[in-house]
């Protein structure tokens, strides 16, 4: 990658190949029916934790499992992506996203709490491999669309938002007629919408990372121009301080957004919310997630990766101390919206930093450093939570989550981006 580009083409003026946009659509397309299974455990988590310990004082824990899980894969599948191509991180992701959700429905009918630990341990594992749809959507675009793909793949989850309270719903009328409880139901009828991730996957040809390799066959040479060659050593000395902001970013806003997502379930509990109104909030949160996925990447691909992050820690900043401070289900709700729309600005340009500086060969790998320190966090951060709110109580937890946001800000200085995608020592 150069560090001193010279006149880089216009997003709008590179043309994306209609195998690019295939390929994109059908990531989209997995990305919703594995997002439909992530957003029942803050759905969920907290609520089944209260009923089987008898207390919140550990309300956290199925966030931070979920978490854990995605820390102790990370490396691994990152490096089995970097070697036997995406689609196979892929694969492994939604065999044991399915395996997990049966877990967790069957320890929910019959009240165990060690195997609803493990259920959730294996769905985490599930939903960090199908992360590596990141990677494959990088792989595909050249950089002044990078951030472009990689939202359009990420607003994915937006279908699965709807779909989830939905299943939710169904779950409920039919947890009524059969007297079985809702939520071993819900996790029970998920299989039926992670099953067509299979075929989603094999439709993708060819594997992102032989494009990524090739991309001059899809590409004019000067749409390529600050492209991460394919020999570089990512830790090169010059690009250390990029890398280490995107990943400290990354790290920030995701340990800060579980934690308040965890948490906001429990507080709307709280407020006698029925498991529909829960779920909507929660519909909502992933909404501010990824609904305005595709106009972000865009404002990163023409301001650039850095501005755009400290957008986002600002907005998620605010949308902590509403769901701390409001009052009222609304208030809350709105809150936690913010708080998903600042980590989709954050999250999403602070990955699309990190790619811009690493070479394909390499990419799995520093993605899976990113899942695993931003999941540390979210592993962290929701058992913090969980003792504030026990201890103080939820405006403590506010303020503490506005507080995170300026962990990164000191690294970020230090970046020098003066053109999106290209970076100064």
């Amino acid at each position: 990658m150069s560090t001193h580009p010279h006149a880089p083409p216009k997003a709008e003026q590179v043309v994306i190949p209609p195998q690019v946009q295939k390929n994109t659509w059908l990531l989209a397309a997995t990305q919703a029916v594995n997002g439909a299974g992530m957003q029942l455990i803050p759905t969920f988590g907290a609520i089944q934790v209260v009923l089987l310990l008898g207390n919140a004082t550990f309300a956290g824990l199925a966030s931070a499992l979920l978490a854990l899980s995605r820390v102790m894969t990370a490396h691994f599948v990152g490096r089995l992506a970097d070697q036997r191509g995406r689609k196979a991180g892929l694969y492994l992701g939604l065999w044991l996203a399915l395996v997990g959700t049966l877990l967790t429905g069957s320890a929910t009918l019959l009240g165990s709490f060690a195997l609803f630990c493990l259920g959730v341990l294996v769905l985490g594992s599930g939903v960090g491999a199908v992360q590596q749809m990141r990677v494959a959507a990088a792989d595909m675009y050249p950089p002044s669309r990078r951030a472009e793909g990689l939202s359009l793949v990420a607003m994915g989850s937006l279908l699965g938002a709807g779909l989830s309270p939905a299943l939710v719903w169904l779950a409920e009328r039919l947890g009524l007629v059969l007297e079985v409880s809702e939520v071993a139901l819900a996790w029970l009828m998920l299989p039926l919408l992670l099953l067509p991730g299979f075929l989603l996957v094999r439709s993708i040809q060819p594997d992102p990372k032989q494009m990524a390799l090739e991309l001059a066959h899809y590409y004019p040479a000067w749409a390529l121009q600050g492209n991460a060659p394919n020999t570089k050593n990512p830790g090169q000395k010059d690009l250390a301080r990029v890398w280490r902001a995107a990943i400290l970013t990354a790290v920030t806003v995701q340990g800060q957004m579980v934690m308040m997502m965890a948490m906001t379930a429990l507080a709307l509990k709280a407020l006698d919310c029925t498991l529909s109104q829960i779920s909507f909030a929660v519909a909502l949160h992933v909404m501010g997630m990824f609904a305005f996925s595709w106009p972000i990447g865009r404002l990163a691909d023409r301001l650039g990766r850095k501005p755009v992050i400290l957008a986002g820690l600002g907005v998620a900043g605010i949308g902590a101390l509403l769901v701390g401070l409001g009052e009222g289900y609304w208030a809350i709700t709105a809150g936690t919206f913010l708080v998903g729309l600042g980590w989709s600005g954050a999250f999403l340009s602070a990955n699309t930093m990190l790619t811009d500086v690493t070479p394909p060969s390499w990419r799995g790998r520093a993605i899976g450093v990113l899942e695993l320190w931003s999941n540390a966090a979210g592993m962290s951060l929701p058992i913090l939570g969980g003792w504030i709110v026990e201890g103080l109580d939820m405006q403590a937890l506010g303020f503490f989550g506005a507080l995170l946001v300026l962990f990164p800000l000191y690294n970020l200085s230090w970046v020098r981006e003066r053109l999106p995608g290209h970076y100064h020592s």
